[in-house]
């Protein structure tokens, strides 16, 4: 047993200090046998999770919620900062420093001479310093180097997409996005009239038009990971609504009943506006 009382902090600095000696005792010998077998590759994992809990909250505008969830995320990331400082890899306040560092350095146009009139130049400073004064340059047989291998495929296409778009390869407007979409679309379903051998083929296009969208949500500013989250979350909604409804009106979920199925789905559309 430890003997800790909590009391709340009245500062930001307590407060931090406060979760992070929290989070020291339960991965000590005394502390808890569940957190101290977590590794980084599992608290990552729920980091992600509670990021997008946040998020939740967020776009249902529960302030309470929020503050909840990104206290959720802060544990995790001290987890994740603790564990590396059990490993002797780095300390927290090491990695704070050298993201001060960072920030200070990135922004001349704050902290020093150099000028930006736009968002549009603050990013060209901000490129151009990683690449000629911290020398993160993407190797010479791969432009794409320092894009993360192991990020999601949404993310990963995101990523591929904005560096072409440093170089200049874009889109003028958002015109010739959409029709790249539209001319994907097209591709697919030619591909489709001989699904049975051409599978591969078939593939190939539903991948070329799921990179064709996550570009017009990268033109539109706008992440496809939270969109299609946002989408998962809204079908889980309306179908849980959908089954409480037949269960009312004594209507078997099955497929013989597919059509009445969608009348109800419908139905619950409608009410949501």
């Amino acid at each position: 047993m430890i003997d800790y009382e909590h009391r709340d902090a009245a500062t930001f600095e307590q407060a931090v200090k406060n979760l992070y000696s929290i989070l020291s005792m339960l991965r000590s010998p005394e502390g808890c046998p569940w957190d101290r077998e977590q590794t980084i590759a599992d608290v990552s994992r729920a980091l992600i999770d509670e990021t997008y809990e946040y998020i939740d909250a967020m776009h249902e505008k529960d302030s309470n919620g929020c503050a909840e969830e990104i206290g959720d995320v802060l544990l995790n990331v001290l987890m994740i900062a603790r564990i590396h400082e059990e490993q002797m890899d780095f300390t927290p306040v090491q990695a704070i420093n050298s993201v001060c560092e960072k920030l200070v350095r990135r922004h001349p146009h704050v902290f020093s001479h150099a000028e930006a009139a736009n968002s549009t130049e603050v990013l060209d400073l901000w490129n151009s310093i990683k690449e000629n004064i911290e020398g993160k340059t993407s190797h010479d047989d791969d432009f794409f180097s320092r894009v993360p291998k192991s990020l999601p495929k949404l993310e990963e296409a995101w990523e591929i997409q904005k560096k072409m778009r440093k170089v200049g390869f874009d889109w003028p407007d958002v015109g010739g996005v959409l029709d790249k979409v539209l001319e994907e679309q097209q591709e697919l379903f030619e591909a489709m009239q001989d699904l049975e051998h051409n599978r591969d083929h078939v593939e190939e296009e539903l991948g070329d038009l799921l990179f064709s969208i996550v570009n017009l949500a990268r033109y539109l500013k706008m992440s496809p990971s939270v969109a299609l989250h946002r989408s998962n979350k809204k079908v889980r909604n309306r179908f849980n609504s959908l089954v409480k409804l037949s269960e009312s009106r004594n209507i078997e979920l099955s497929k013989e009943n597919a059509y009445v199925l969608n009348e109800l789905w419908e139905e619950i559309k409608r009410e949501e506006k």
